[in-house]
């Protein structure tokens, strides 16, 4: 593919991508939702959260692997109870990455 052609392919994916999401806050921006597409909206983010977190910790090489051999699931573990005792994001990342840290001494990779 030569420069020019992806140069062009960049800026309309670029630009569809800000219509498509241009129109969907042009359409609901002057309207409430419905009460049931609100309460579908607030698990988007922690959904996103978790598909992220769970891949990271259970895909290697395309292939689902629960391999609790290493330090990345304990550490979550670790993590996920800080979060559910505190609910504070800060103690929460604190805790994990320090954990993470701390286990990766003892599980050698």
């Amino acid at each position: 593919m030569s420069t020019t052609a992806l140069l062009l392919l960049l800026v309309l994916v670029g630009l569809l991508t800000y219509l498509y999401r241009y129109a969907m806050i042009g359409l609901f921006a002057s309207r409430s939702l419905p009460r049931w597409l609100h309460a579908l909206c607030l698990h988007i983010a922690p959904a996103s959260f978790a598909a992220l977190t769970a891949s990271a910790l259970f895909v290697a090489g395309g292939e689902v692997v629960f391999a609790f051999d290493t330090p990345r699931p304990w550490a979550a573990l670790v993590a996920v109870l800080v979060a559910w005792r505190t609910r504070n994001v800060l103690a929460t990342i604190g805790a994990g990455m320090a954990a993470l840290y701390l286990l990766k001494l003892l599980f050698p990779t």
